[in-house]
């Protein structure tokens, strides 16, 4: 095992294997393919290539449908879709979904599915407004654009000219990474999302702007895909400074550029980085996040603000399928609206589609229709293709949200899905494949057994990981309770609470239980609660003995591609046991 250690400490460790059953609920969440789960907050990069279902005999070979043109979703074809997603959603288990479908000029359907919140009555709509997550991202791209059009930047000018305490560690590199850069996920800039989601009290968009001079550079420049969330706010904060606005209230100044240059003109009024908006809104979804048991619980909607908002550029918005089929006749309409308004024109809007750093390949095995889905990045988007036609698509994800974004520009076609449960990229990416085949008149990749099948796989899943987690013994844990700090990721606290182990951080708190291996040893303890139970195995917590007699605490979680397991190393600030409840 190799280690590795950053400016600020933290130990880069050689990625340990997850088993199938412990990896599914992250393998399934792909479809097999790992660029698929590699464009959300949070991800799992490295557990998403251990679970590969096997393709049905008929997804093999994939026909080529360049230049052919898609059937109309219409008759029986409207039908099996509507159909299929209603399956779906409640063979998952999802409170609700909101999905567009968008053809010609047209919305071809526009459909909300089950409840805003799980043992509610009140129906999920086409309006319910919805987080969108990291499809905000393409906003925030599209947002340059009209900028570029306007001459009031371009895509090579660099950062520090809009943002001067923009920094990278490498001095060097840094009056050389420009807005495109901040949007191309190749700048070497790794994935740091716990750094967001566990700090929210300390981060600002300033802040964030200037923290990146703390994070490693750890692939050369342009040679390999990260996926930085931190990098691609600073795009969108420094469009926001172009288009007039106050470098010292980046926040105000991007949610002002966005309103007024992008949503008003495609015509999005009720969609907001606002979570005030939010809830005075009449029918807004509340977030939902799994259990161990794999079951949904409702999340308080700040939980799924608070730690997004210094970073809004990259998966802010809210917003829903019917002002989203909006935004896809506008990026179907090549920068034209369905009003008939010119946001953006077609040149400069088909830059942000153009193909960028390759994604890795997908695992051996990966049915033919989906291997070409994600080729490579471009700006904002993910760039690839279905049977030889172009692909544009982006997914989203929060902690309590999921979408997704794709559209084939030739063909005309496009799809919106937007969900209130977490971690739901397997539906979102089912519904695109199945809309996709039944258009160009395609059988399944997978069909009715195998989503069964692997749906049975994600709930054994739970239950394997439920029967490693054993009871706490407070004679164990009572020397580790108290305060702990890393300066990545802030503050966070340990104590008993009526016999239960509890992790709080300023973003989430959950219980923690002793993960046991077959001999019976505890190899570290386990998030079970929503909305971060979803992330266990991939995230443990361990008490290392300090040599000063102390007992510090470690967070390890998966690194980005390449990078193996990310430790990060608590030091004791306060001693604050309780006695065993």
């Amino acid at each position: 095992m190799e280690t590795y250690r950053s400016d600020h400490d933290g130990a880069y460790l050689g990625a340990r294997r997850i088993s199938r059953r412990a990896a599914v609920r992250a393998g399934v969440a792909g479809l097999t393919t790992s660029a698929l789960v590699a464009a959300d907050f949070g991800r799992r990069s490295t557990a998403a290539q251990d679970a590969t279902p096997a393709a049905s005999p008929s997804s093999d070979t994939m026909r080529d449908l360049t230049g052919v043109a898609p059937l109309p979703l219409t008759g029986a074809r409207l039908a099996t879709f509507e159909a299929y997603v209603a399956t779906m959603l409640a063979g998952m288990g999802i409170p609700g979904a909101a999905v567009a479908v968008v053809q010609g000029d047209a919305v071809a359907f526009l459909q909300g599915f089950g409840v805003r919140e799980i043992d509610r009555p009140e129906p999920l709509t086409a309006d319910t407004l919805l987080r969108i997550g990291s499809v905000t991202k393409s906003f925030s791209s599209l947002l340059t654009a009209t900028l570029v059009d306007a001459g009031r930047l371009d895509w090579e000018t660099p950062l520090v000219d809009l943002l001067p305490g923009f920094a990278v560690a490498d001095a060097d590199m840094t009056p050389r990474l420009t807005v495109r850069d901040a949007f191309s996920a190749s700048t070497g800039l790794p994935r740091r999302d716990w750094e967001i989601i566990l700090n929210p009290d300390r981060l600002t968009p300033e802040t964030v702007v200037t923290s990146m001079a703390g994070l490693p550079l750890t692939t050369p420049y342009g040679e390999q895909y990260q996926y930085n969330n931190q990098m691609v706010a600073t795009g969108g904060f420094a469009a926001a400074v172009a288009a007039g606005g106050a470098p010292d209230d980046l926040g105000r100044a991007y949610a002002i550029a966005l309103r007024e240059r992008v949503l008003e003109p495609i015509g999005m009024p009720r969609s907001t980085l606002a979570l005030a908006d939010v809830v005075a809104d009449d029918d807004h979804a509340t977030p939902h996040a799994e259990d161990l048991s794999g079951a949904f619980h409702p999340l308080p909607l700040l939980q799924d603000d608070t730690w997004i908002a210094p970073v809004a550029p990259t998966g802010g918005l809210w917003s829903s399928a019917r002002e989203m089929a909006s935004y896809l006749q506008t990026e179907l309409g090549r920068g034209v609206s369905p009003a008939g308004e010119r946001v953006v024109s077609a040149a400069t809007l088909e830059r942000t589609w153009q193909p960028g750093v390759a994604f890795p390949p997908p695992p051996p095995g990966t049915p033919a229709a989906i291997t070409t889905l994600a080729q490579y990045y471009a700006l904002g988007w993910v760039s690839g293709a279905f049977g030889g036609q172009r692909l544009i698509w982006h997914s989203g994800a929060t902690l309590g949200f999921t979408s997704q974004v794709a559209f084939l520009p030739e063909a005309g076609v496009g799809l919106v899905v937007l969900t209130n449960g977490a971690e739901q990229s397997l539906f979102n990416n089912a519904v695109m494949l199945r809309l996709l085949e039944l258009l160009f008149d395609l059988p399944p990749t997978f069909d009715d057994a195998m989503m069964a099948t692997v749906i049975a796989g994600a709930a054994q899943g739970w239950s394997d990981l439920h029967a490693q987690l054993g009871p706490i013994d407070p004679a164990v844990v009572t020397p580790y309770l108290g305060r702990y700090a890393n300066p990545d990721l802030g503050e966070v606290t340990l104590a008993l609470r009526e016999g239960e182990l509890i992790f709080a951080a300023s973003g989430f708190r959950s219980e923690l239980r002793p993960w046991v291996d077959a001999d019976g040893t505890v190899a570290g303890y386990r998030f079970v609660d929503p909305p971060v139970a979803r992330y266990t195995p991939s995230l443990t917590v361990t008490f290392p003995e300090g040599a000063d007699g102390q007992s510090p605490m470690a967070l390890t979680t998966p690194g980005d591609f390449g990078e193996g397991e990310l430790v990060y190393p608590f030091a004791p600030v306060g001693v604050e046991a309780t006695p065993a409840a």
